[in-house]
């Protein structure tokens, strides 16, 4: 009874991790010899839709203003350098965070295994006596097993990414970092849980390298 009571659980699991989504993020950064002259507190971003909204949450978790880019200057038309600048600096921007998607597999799909459920319901009967040491008897059982088989399947998808942050008036590059998120059962811009694994992985190697600090109080 516990043996099965645990191999539901452990088929339990593994099927919420399907359904859900496992994920995980590795990455890489790289900081400038020359870090910015104080730590990065208001950023413009430019990534995918998905993705911006987990860096605006990622961002403000550690009192960083995170904004989309496209909000201040909306992809209508064609800017000059000197309109970026002023915009950027009319908003207190003083780092613009790139995100760009290298490579995207596609949702894959491997077979994982047939799960069979059984249930038999029935009536059985008996006849016997014992004689000495022996036993005689007869038995009967009738009834039916219905059994269901459900294949299982494990989707998965892998996508990397690279993203930079740069200076908004010079463009010169603070920090460049490139990674790559597997996700299971979920697609990766278009799951909220993917983006944020990928938002919070980078704004970790930011922080770790001082390049990123709150407002002061």
């Amino acid at each position: 009874m516990i043996l099965r009571h645990a191999v539901r659980a452990g088929v339990a699991a593994f099927l919420a991790c399907l359904i859900s989504g496992c994920v995980t993020t590795s990455m890489q950064g790289y900081a400038d010899l020359q870090p910015p002259a104080a730590p990065i507190q208001h950023i413009a971003a430019i990534a995918p839709p998905a993705l911006i909204a987990q860096l605006t949450i990622e961002a403000s978790k550690r009192g960083i203003i995170l904004e989309d880019a496209n909000t201040i200057l909306p992809p209508t038309r064609q800017y000059t350098e000197a309109d970026v600048r002023k915009a950027m600096a009319a908003h207190g921007v003083d780092g613009v965070l790139v995100v760009n998607v290298t490579g995207d597999t596609g949702v894959r799909q491997q077979y994982a295994g047939t799960l069979v459920n059984s249930n038999s319901s029935g009536i059985a009967s008996a006849n016997g006596m014992v004689v000495g040491n022996m036993i005689y008897g007869s038995g009967s059982y009738s009834g039916t097993t219905t059994s269901v088989a459900t294949p299982i399947y494990h989707y998965s998808r892998n996508v990397g990414f690279e993203a930079r942050l740069s200076d908004p008036v010079t463009s010169r590059k603070y920090w460049v970092g490139a990674g790559n998120t597997r996700a299971g059962g979920a697609l990766f811009m278009a799951d909220a849980t993917s983006a944020a694994d990928a938002a919070s992985a980078i704004f970790n190697d930011l922080q770790s390298k001082g390049l990123i600090g709150a407002h002061s109080t």
